[in-house]
């Protein structure tokens, strides 16, 4: 490699103290770190100049340190539900940890200043911004003063209440909390909001959602500035389109979708078949820079908790005038593929058209059609109830869109695409929303080749959106996983009794499918789907196009679901510019990216948090009785047990493990008995008892009886 110019080599050899600031280093070593060749000579030069500037001092003959170790750095404080944290800085890659004593009354997300105190530790001496003054908690009265207990996951502490009104409190009341100031043992805040008793659900969920700062309700204007918007969709808007209305389309959604953001239409045309994937054109109502456009824009998604959908858009809009309903005129942003006999795609369309779908489908009727090649659909899986019969042409295009999609799946794995199939958990739901049983979700030919064929438009999109050699268009990114991560899965695994290697990046992607297809059937399948997600990055929106590890697709992006996902509707504005020849650099995209990928996060853990409670409170009627479950996480306090009749995780704590003295092996990461040596790892089948559940904590807690 070229040698580097002197400015740069001394910024990257200060970098190296920056980052370890109480470490020390003799030219040798700094040597070895450069990732370039540099004469030694060069080094030792480079190590005087810093050291007259007064950036590095040299403690004995040759070995050197930062100058001053005691020097603030300021970074966010992320806190860990055990009571400590890490100061994440930027352009930093090791984080430095914070024990509690160290952590001088702050919360996690703070803006702090902080000293090293060792190699990786500090200790913060400042708190430079509070990124959050609002806490959910709980109520109780002790020695004539009300404390609230917060019920998050990071900033577990009591809060004394400043009330000098002197109103009466109940105890166990969820309520919202005001940070007033941390003077004292306690910090102390005042009560804005009284959400009600905790335990109820209906209080638990908007509990969830004032936690996350997720809003469950719009004002009355925007509500009526969407109702207004109907008179958009009119003959004129109409004649400015493609006119699909009569080609056979379908929508295939779950039972309990309100809102279609997509439809499919079929057309046969000899030899080759036309495929149309229809979106529906929210842009098209939704008006740049209005205040429905901004709240949608604050909102960033839609929000799916286990008894209920927040959504991003006043139902007039979502539900309503742009959900693509049955033999309903809709207006709609088109991809159109023409397939040759191979279903190979050799050309396509974009635009937009409107159509006038045919049939609604749930996944089930259409997994029906697919496993029985039958017109008739029976009344236990109709969605009316009813038994009904459709037409030969839709069932045949239902069964052609199962054949191209299988065909388009079998490309991608070939390519790489990682194969998640996690079992995921549905609550049914008492009129009280309070859970009476649970039921596996599975995935079927239906639910595939619908997604198929949306991976396919979102990827033509995004080829597109490459084409024009700008970074103003937002891309949806999945960057590959750390090595560190990728190391911890491999011992993992091998535990486990799997050998697969994941430290080479040209085959990494078809020996996680391996693993994932191996595990198939069996007891730990749900643990090493969780533990090979959890070793990936995070999918984020981002207008630097570094493609999607995932999908292991080069280019992608969000085109299809706009009535739940902001970013997707920026992606059709964007759509429609190029297709209209108009360059307009849009303002302050990365950062639009950085806000939506944030909002996505926040409704995901909101979405985590709901389901935890759900758990909570379904285990709550099943005290004393026994399961069995899969080791799913250990820990020096004990292990984390997910049962294989519903997916509830519990825990046991390492005390109540019977017939030994267990302690935690972290080295071979397994629980170890000082006499017997019998040993409980990950995946390690067993059976429990339910001990006990703490509302508070959303805790579910076992007893481990046996291993089997």
């Amino acid at each position: 490699m070229k040698r580097k110019g002197t400015n740069l080599l001394n910024d990257h050899v200060l970098s190296f103290f920056q980052r370890s600031p109480l470490k020390k280093f003799n030219f040798r070593q700094v040597l070895n770190l450069l990732p370039y060749e540099v004469n030694k000579n060069n080094i030792k030069e480079c190590l005087c100049l810093l050291e007259e500037k007064k950036q590095i001092k040299q403690i004995k003959p040759g070995s050197y340190m930062l100058f001053s170790n005691r020097k603030p750095f300021t970074g966010v404080l992320d806190k860990t539900s055990g009571g400590s944290g890490y100061i994440i800085r930027k352009n930093i890659e090791k984080d430095v940890f914070v024990s509690e004593k160290n952590l001088l009354n702050s919360f996690d997300g703070d803006q702090v200043e902080f000293v090293m105190i060792s190699h990786r530790e500090g200790k913060i001496i400042k708190i430079l911004e509070r990124k959050k003054t609002k806490f959910i908690g709980v109520t109780k009265n002790q020695n004539n003063q009300t404390l609230v207990t917060t019920t998050g996951k990071k900033d577990k502490l009591d809060f004394f209440i400043h009330n000098p009104e002197k109103i009466n409190i109940r105890d166990n009341q969820l309520v919202v909390i005001e940070f007033v100031k941390w003077e004292n043992d306690l910090p102390e805040a005042k009560i804005s909001k009284i959400i009600g008793e905790q335990g109820v659900v209906e209080n638990e969920i908007h509990a969830i959602l004032q936690e996350y700062n997720l809003p469950y309700e719009f004002d009355q204007t925007l509500i009526k500035e969407a109702e207004a918007l109907k008179g958009l969709q009119n003959k004129e808007s109409i004649k400015e389109r493609r006119d699909l209305r009569n080609i056979t389309t379908i929508t295939i959604d779950p039972e309990d979708a309100k809102d279609f953001d997509d439809a499919i239409s079929i057309e046969k045309k000899e030899e080759l078949t036309e495929i149309g994937i229809h979106i529906a054109d929210v842009s098209h109502f939704l008006k740049e820079g209005s205040n429905l456009d901004k709240e949608a824009f604050q909102r960033g998604t839609s929000v799916y908790l286990v008894d209920r959908v927040v959504p991003m858009l006043p139902e007039s809009l979502s539900n309503n005038l742009c959900s693509l309903r049955p033999n309903e005129e809709k207006l709609t942003f088109s991809v159109i593929f023409t397939f040759n006999s191979n279903y190979e795609v050799k050309n396509y369309w974009f635009g937009r058209t409107v159509i006038n779908s045919n049939q609604r489908f749930s996944y089930k009727e259409a997994q029906y059609i697919i496993d029985n090649k039958n017109n008739i659909i029976p009344k236990e899986i109709s969605l009316s109830n009813k038994e009904y019969k459709i037409g030969n042409e839709i069932k045949n295009s239902v069964l052609l869109l199962k054949d191209i999609g299988t065909k388009l799946r079998e490309q991608r794995i070939k390519k790489g695409s990682i194969l998640f199939n996690k079992k995921e958990v549905k609550f049914i739901l008492n009129s009280e929303k309070e859970p009476l049983k649970t039921v596996l979700k599975e995935t079927k030919e239906a639910n595939k080749l619908v997604e198929e064929f949306m991976l396919l438009a979102n990827k033509k999109v995004a080829e597109i959106f490459s084409q024009q050699k700008k970074e103003d268009n937002i891309y949806r990114v999945h960057d590959a996983p750390n090595e560190e991560k990728l190391s911890a899965l491999e011992r993992v695994t091998k535990n486990l009794g799997y050998n697969q290697k994941f430290d080479n990046s040209s085959t990494v992607h078809s020996n996680i499918n391996k693993i994932l297809k191996q595990v198939e059937g069996t007891p730990e399948k749900n643990l090493i789907d969780t533990l090979v997600i959890r070793s990936m990055s995070k999918a984020k929106y981002s207008t630097k196009n570094i493609g999607h590890f995932g999908l292991s697709f080069e280019k992608y992006t969000h085109f299809t679901s706009p009535i739940r996902r902001y970013p997707d509707i920026i992606v059709h504005r964007s759509l429609q510019r190029i297709l209209n020849k108009k360059s307009i650099q849009q303002k302050n995209l990365e950062k639009d990216c950085e806000h939506l990928s944030k909002r996505e996060e926040l409704a995901t853990k909101a979405e985590r948090s709901s389901i935890k409670f759900m758990q909570v409170k379904y285990m709550s009627s099943k005290v004393n009785k026994k399961y069995t479950g899969i080791i799913s996480g250990i820990m020096e306090r004990g292990v984390f047990i997910e049962l294989k009749e519903n997916k509830c995780e519990g825990f046991v704590r390492i005390k109540d493990i019977p017939n030994d003295y267990f302690v935690f092996n972290e080295k071979q990461y397994l629980i170890l008995g000082r006499n017997t040596k019998e040993e409980y790892r990950l995946g390690d089948e067993v059976l429990v008892q339910v001990k006990g559940v703490n509302e508070h904590k959303k805790q579910i807690d076992f007893l481990l009886l046996e291993k089997l």
